[in-house]
């Protein structure tokens, strides 16, 4: 059973791992995260350790019988306390939760120091991947050992189960709460493991065994601890999923405004902002989508700048009256009529055709109250969505995908 589930458990860590990782560099100061991302590792290595195959390896590479076992176990003592980390971070102020943080892993480190020294005293044997347990029920060295394994494992499980449900409660984001609470089922899950191992201490006192809930404890071990992981993952991967959502947005809006800045460099190539002369070191910076999107927008707002003075009161008059007869108005009205000064001041431009100063007239669009960022880049794509389909000439075509 355990060589079964293991391999599952350690792809869902594996995974969540990677998931976290992403996003480690980016909050280098956000204790909790970096907790967190510790939680899937120390769950990786402690599956990973356990698998039968790594055993032996392990055994043949370091020379010690059975040394997956403190291994794998000092890995599950430091991932609980490396969630308290995470869940102090979380309901605490910053100077309360390093003070606390530090006591959950200095006990942490007190455990795994008591389970090394125990181990060591255990009398070495033949390589018991399968049966350790059963195998080493009756030594007197062992129980003491498995018995502050396993005390520190049900107080880890059973505080974590509590202060998952309580913070749930008071979070205000959705993901967290259902997070949290998948993750109090998990730690809950897990006890069914606890059980039968704080039973196979008392029935090592009796010279019994409990060889037939071997598989129902590696099952909850297993099954516990995939909730366990899934739910801390849950707010992560929503949060990653509106990055996602947000990128590909942003991805969408740079090539949405492609004709309308093709429409102003065509006839003012100067507009595009230079960056070759950009520090190399920076220049990775600029290829980012958001800061090219911004990039563009900056670059639509100086062509506006550009052909302001060609805007002809006449021109959008006409398209007013030629757009209200279509049945637009609001802002898709003003998008329209935006749209058509756009083409006629370039046209004038290039003509220099300028209007008789009484003529002038400003942008239909300019008084658009945009109060975030996306909302200037919405305005701009409600402009480009009403120029003709095929866009005008580019002077340098090899500089337009700048």
């Amino acid at each position: 059973m355990k060589d079964l589930l293991h391999p599952i458990s350690l792809v869902v860590a594996t995974l969540g791992f990677l998931c976290l990782l992403r996003d480690v560099p980016t909050r280098r100061r956000d204790p909790a995260s970096t907790a967190l991302a510790a939680v899937f590792l120390l769950s990786g290595l402690s599956f990973l350790f356990s698998i039968t195959p790594m055993w032996n390896y392990l055994d043949r590479v370091l020379g010690t019988v059975n040394l997956s076992v403190p291994l794998a176990q000092g890995c599950v003592v430091a991932l609980l306390a490396c969630q308290q980390v995470v869940l102090t971070y979380w309901g605490s102020p910053p100077d309360v939760a390093r003070w606390r943080s530090r006591r959950w892993l200095g006990a942490g480190f007190a455990v795994i120091a008591g389970l090394l020294v125990l181990f060591a005293l255990l009398t070495p044997s033949a390589p018991h991947p399968i049966d350790f347990t059963l195998y080493y029920a009756h030594d007197d060295w062992y129980a003491a050992y498995l018995t502050l394994y396993v005390t520190a494992y049900t107080i880890g499980e059973l505080l974590l189960a509590r202060a998952c449900w309580r913070l749930a409660r008071r979070s205000k984001r959705g993901s967290v709460r259902v997070g949290l609470r998948i993750v109090a089922l998990g730690a809950t899950v897990t006890l069914g493991y606890s059980a039968v191992r704080l039973g196979n201490v008392i029935a090592g006192a009796f010279d019994t065994s409990l060889a037939e809930w071997e598989s129902f404890a590696w099952t909850c071990g297993d099954v516990g601890a995939m909730l366990t992981l899934i739910g801390w993952l849950v707010p992560t991967i929503r949060d990653q999923t509106q990055s996602v959502q947000y990128r590909i947005r942003q991805y969408r809006c740079y090539y949405g405004l492609r004709p309308l800045w093709l429409a102003f460099y065509s006839e003012a190539p100067e507009i595009e902002l230079p960056i070759d002369r950009v520090d190399p070191a920076q220049r990775r910076r600029f290829r980012r989508i958001s800061i090219r999107l911004y990039r563009r927008a900056v670059e639509i707002r100086d062509g506006r700048f550009v052909i302001r003075r060609y805007l002809d009161a006449a021109v959008r008059e006409a398209s007013e009256a030629h757009h209200r007869a279509r049945g637009l108005h609001g802002q898709e009205l003003s998008a329209a009529v935006t749209a058509d000064q756009i083409l006629a001041g370039i046209a004038a431009r290039a003509t220099d055709a300028r209007p008789e100063p009484g003529k002038l007239t400003e942008f239909a669009d300019a008084e658009r109250q945009t109060t975030r960022p996306m909302d200037d880049i919405d305005a701009l794509l409600d402009v480009a969505r009403h120029l003709p389909r095929q866009p005008a000439r580019a002077p340098h075509l090899e500089r337009v995908s700048a």
